[in-house]
């Protein structure tokens, strides 16, 4: 606390007639004033092929333990998912559609309306599940041939890639009322499968010199042509308390993974300035997080509320490792989002950690439908909470809806917090719970087992 006499703050009021109105009885606490954010300006990245979020280091170190604990199983894991398959067969789809079957399943009025009647075929309205389960199918092909110089692998996933590619020209748009726009907003989160394939992309860049054949420049024009405006469109316009943390994450992920592949500097910038500044909720600094304090329990560490723990875990849990996902892709073009404003990334993810860790006797494989409140390590009030307004309703303390949602991604945490030396008790306990973690396949058919990429034992989990 800093007081001062209002002698002193008769000078400093001639420098703005804010100030004054900021004294009371002749003293001020100018530590409560409310500080403008930092700025920041774009940089040239350094980008290395093959990286994304997978570098050559990882690749390397993920090689080389193999034949140790927990990356055999890990691998185990990925080779018996169900689509690390060579004999994987795509299934592209002219337009991309994430729709409400109650109101555009029967092909009734709204495709009228929307101006779409010729396009409409049976199941167009939900066909986003083929790409997600092909975008799963050639990132885990890409890995396994980037791990076992299985060739077969990598010619399966280029296939998969330039399937889609020649076939499909992005997300279904209307024509009349929507004018360019998507007919229905859920569409955007076609993006969090975006990330996925443009790092089956990168995986694969390298076999038989694929990144320097005119298939592969074709499949970079894909992603650059029919999804990155989406992505930029939206982050644009995702300024109001409206749309949920998890929606600006799909689109910048998205946009940062296009932007790496394809070295664009321009996407690589607007993905991570509007992180660090943006005025949408995946701005860390601003709707991202709601509250940082220390934690109650008197680990030291800090404890960031964000932007959907009032609204429910299975998407607060989505979006720690969204978050973790885009911060590994900025560390290996030398951004390191994990550190920045104090760990404020850090202390977001130990906050979702901590609320949905399980009691350990538990274990990892429950039905979150059976667990109560006497089956969490961490009781509600040992964690800081800031009643804020979102999306029309007033969060009044954190959500248990879904509580102790399992998504895998957890070593991408951890792995960063140990090899640089950052004490993160709650990202460890989580990450132990679960490890080794899967990917898709192994978390359900819908798409919140297939929303992530998964897998982080086996390329982010290192050694003590």
């Amino acid at each position: 606390m800093k007081k001062f006499f209002s002698i002193i703050m008769a000078g400093v009021a001639m420098l703005g007639a804010s100030a004054c109105c900021e004294i009371e009885d002749g003293f001020t606490d100018i530590d409560s004033w409310e500080r403008p954010l930092p700025t920041y300006d774009a940089k040239v990245y350094t980008i290395r092929h093959q990286g994304l979020l997978h570098s050559d280091e990882d690749i390397a170190y993920t090689r080389a333990h193999l034949g140790q604990q927990p990356w055999s199983d890990a691998y185990q894991k990925l080779l018996t998912s169900g689509y690390c398959n060579v004999n994987y067969k795509a299934s592209p789809v002219k337009y991309l559609a994430r729709l409400d079957a109650g109101n555009w399943g029967d092909g009734g009025g709204r495709w009228d309306d929307a101006g779409l009647r010729d396009e409409f075929y049976p199941g167009i309205h939900n066909n986003y599940t083929n790409f997600f389960r092909d975008c799963a199918a050639a990132y885990q092909l890409g890995l396994k041939w980037r791990l076992s110089d299985d060739n077969q692998a990598a010619e399966t996933a280029i296939q998969i890639i330039k399937d889609w590619a020649e076939v499909n020209q992005g997300i279904l748009l209307g024509r009349n009322k929507w004018k360019d726009d998507v007919i229905d907003s859920n569409e955007y989160l076609i993006m969090f499968q975006i990330h996925q394939i443009a790092c089956a992309v990168e995986l694969v860049r390298n076999y038989n010199n694929w990144g320097s054949t005119e298939e592969f420049t074709k499949a970079v024009a894909w992603l650059k042509t029919y999804f990155a405006p989406f992505c930029s469109r939206f982050i644009a316009m995702n300024n109001t308390d409206h749309w949920w943390m998890n929606w600006d994450l799909a689109s910048m992920t998205a946009l940062l993974s296009i932007g790496i592949v394809a070295d664009d500097q321009d996407m690589i910038n607007e993905a991570i300035l509007h992180f660090k500044q943006g005025e949408g909720p995946g701005c860390i600094m601003r709707k991202g997080v709601i509250t940082m304090e220390e934690d109650p329990s008197g680990t030291g560490e800090m404890l960031a509320q964000g932007n959907e723990a009032g609204r429910d875990q299975g998407h607060n849990t989505l979006c720690a490792v969204m978050v973790g996902t885009f911060c590994q892709m900025a560390l290996n073009i030398g951004e390191d989002l994990f550190a920045f404003e104090n760990h404020r990334a850090i202390a977001f993810a130990q906050y979702v950690a901590k609320y949905n860790m399980v009691r350990p006797e538990i274990g990892s494989n429950y039905d979150t439908g059976s667990l109560t409140s006497a089956s969490f390590k961490y009781a509600e009030n040992t964690l800081p909470f800031k009643e804020y307004t979102y999306n029309g309703g007033t969060m009044t303390a954190i959500s248990a809806a879904g509580r102790g949602t399992v998504r895998p991604g957890w070593d991408i945490w951890a792995g960063y917090c140990k090899s640089h030396g950052v004490k993160a008790t709650y990202i460890q306990e989580m990450a132990d719970l679960f490890r080794p973690d899967g990917g898709g396949g192994h978390y359900g058919g819908n798409s919140g087992g297939f929303d992530q990429l998964g897998f982080s034992t086996l390329m982010h989990h290192r050694a003590e």
